[in-house]
């Protein structure tokens, strides 16, 4: 017999809420009036909102708001805020490996020469709080009260992990994390409530929201193939016949996204540059080398997720994946359980990194929420038995080590700094600089200055020698001048270029002072000592000004010491 026309076996009526026991009328029959029925459930779904909107709108107190819009942007970040200086025409060359649906965003909140855009990952991270209290409402609670309970088990739980309380940089990690959970939540609906229409919303959660997120991809390729295998399983073929058919149709268009906006940023300096290469599974060193890389990249990354001892975590983990799978969310429980090894898989060919601390941000939340269901879970197969004081004491214990885990993390400043100020540098020298001074700009600083910088637009030019291929410059601008590389002939180049520039302005300007600004953050050993030769090589004097690491040197005419 097919199960076609059978509705899974999970509770009916609003998602993750079991049907109330009757209300007795006063002859002991049972009854409830319409008008009733409807208070409560409106009633119900307040609290659920509620309980969902709480802790996201508690993201702007577990981060320090304050900080982030003070805190000038570190050059990883200065080439994500630099594409909003360029024209929108160049966005697909600018965005590199950043998704362009979110740089578009970035757009949109960007206010110049600030740091307000990065409101645009806070905003994610409330979403994603969002995500995980409807994920874990949702998954067919039978018991009263536990749709509640889960939801905000889920929901704190991420609030709280540690990976989102990092994210703090501009950059599309907690995208990944929200749109990750969407997918989830989409593939869980579509369990409860077969049909095409479902089908549909989570075709365009993946491929739509590769836009936005690269992870949504993962996520997308182990729902759907969940799906199908759980309708094969079931036998119920016009169900596999519709998956089927909504996986293809998806499959085309997540290849045309890839295609049309991702596939330029996959370059091999970046795939296999020194940071990625160490997580990179040694698939093919034997398995001592893969047990003791995964033992090291798990080790790392522990106190991320805030689940204690990784033997906890990984219990936790799969206590949820048993919960959903026993509400009737077969195939959401084997697409989680799919993530992992599909991650492991992606390393092993080199595609994606392993538990890097920022690019598995979207891991470290779905393992959370994952986490969260099984205490839930755990804490309804308690109750009957112990009265419900056993369980919730369970509940509150794990709300308690999500705080305590989180503690060190709450409100904290975690954005890189120590590699030169690139907005005191660049606003300095706009303040001070004469019309006829050249401003020197180091490689690593080109994209900051570029941002910082209040006159004029920005263009782009190919560079090889870093990983997005192009840097910023100023073509209606010659005064500004900037550094090809990092190395002592691109430095050599540089100081001539700009040397050259301030003789041109000296000849025009006949006796003033011409000095050349240097600009210059995130210098490495290798790069300061190829400065310092090429500026004794010229018998140039450097002296600091501003307090942020920018150098001035009296380049040609008559300058007072």
């Amino acid at each position: 017999m097919s199960v076609d026309d059978k509705a899974p076996a999970v509770a009916e009526g609003y998602p993750g809420i079991a049907p109330a026991e009757p209300v007795l009328a006063s002859d002991g029959r049972a009854g409830r009036s319409p008008a009733t029925l409807r208070g409560r459930r409106s009633r119900g779904r307040l609290l659920a909102l509620t309980l969902v909107l709480v802790p996201a709108l508690l993201v702007s107190v577990v981060h320090d708001v304050g900080y982030l819009l003070r805190a000038p942007f570190w050059t990883d970040e200065t080439w994500v805020a630099a594409t909003t200086r360029f024209a929108l025409a160049r966005l697909p060359q600018t965005t590199s490996s950043t998704p362009i649906g979110w740089s578009l965003l970035l757009r949109l909140v960007t206010v110049r020469g600030t740091q307000v855009s990065r409101l645009l990952p806070l905003a994610f991270a409330g979403a994603t709080v969002v995500m995980a209290g409807c994920l874990g409402r949702g998954i067919g609670w039978r018991m009263r009260g536990a749709p509640a309970a889960a939801g905000l088990l889920a929901a704190l739980g991420v609030l709280l992990a540690p990976g989102m309380l990092r994210r703090d940089d501009l950059k599309q990690y907690t995208a990944d994390a929200c749109l990750a959970l969407l997918a989830l939540a989409v593939t869980s609906r579509l369990e409860r409530d077969w049909s095409r229409r479902w089908l549909a919303g989570l075709s365009v959660a993946v491929w739509g929201g590769m836009l936005f997120s690269d992870a949504v991809a993962f996520i997308g390729i182990a729902a759907f193939a969940a799906v199908v295998a759980v309708q094969l399983a079931r036998r119920a073929w016009r169900r596999l016949a519709e998956a089927a058919v909504a996986a293809a149709v998806t499959a085309v268009l997540m290849a045309v996204v890839y295609e049309a906006f991702d596939a330029r940023a996959v370059l091999p300096g970046l795939t296999y540059s020194p940071h990625f290469r160490n997580f990179y599974l040694p698939a093919g060193q034997g398995w001592q080398a893969s047990i003791t890389f995964l033992a090291d990249r798990f080790e790392a990354v522990r106190g991320y997720f805030g689940l204690g001892p990784l033997w906890l975590a990984a219990l936790l983990f799969v206590a949820g994946l048993i919960t959903i799978f026993r509400l009737g969310r077969p195939a959401t429980a084997v697409a989680l359980a799919m993530l992992w090894p599909e991650m492991l898989a992606l390393s092993a060919l080199h595609k994606y990194p392993f538990l890097d601390a920022r690019t598995s941000t979207f891991l470290f939340a779905v393992t959370v929420v994952t986490a969260a269901i099984g205490v839930a879970g755990a804490c309804c197969l308690l109750r009957p038995w112990l009265k419900g004081a056993l369980a919730a004491t369970v509940a509150v214990a794990a709300v308690a080590a999500f705080a305590l885990g989180a503690q060190p993390y709450l409100r904290a400043h975690p954005i890189p700094g120590g590699h030169g100020d690139i907005r005191g540098q660049t606003q300095y020298v706009a303040a001070h600089a004469a019309p006829g001074d050249v401003i020197l700009v180091n490689l690593s600083s080109n994209w900051g200055f570029a941002y910082y910088w209040p006159a004029g637009r920005p263009s782009i030019r190919p560079d090889a020698a870093v990983l997005q291929e192009y840097e910023a410059y100023f073509p209606g601008q010659p005064r500004i001048v900037v550094a090809f590389d990092r190395d002592s002939a691109s430095v050599s180049a540089a100081l001539s270029r700009a040397q050259a520039q301030a003789r041109e302005r000296a000849r025009a300007r006949p006796g003033a002072c011409i000095r050349i600004w240097l600009v210059r953050t995130h210098v490495s050993p290798d790069e300061l000592e190829a400065w310092r030769a090429g500026l004794a090589q010229r018998g140039l004097q450097l002296t600091q000004v501003g307090g942020s690491g920018l150098s001035v040197v009296p380049a040609a005419g008559s300058c007072a010491p």
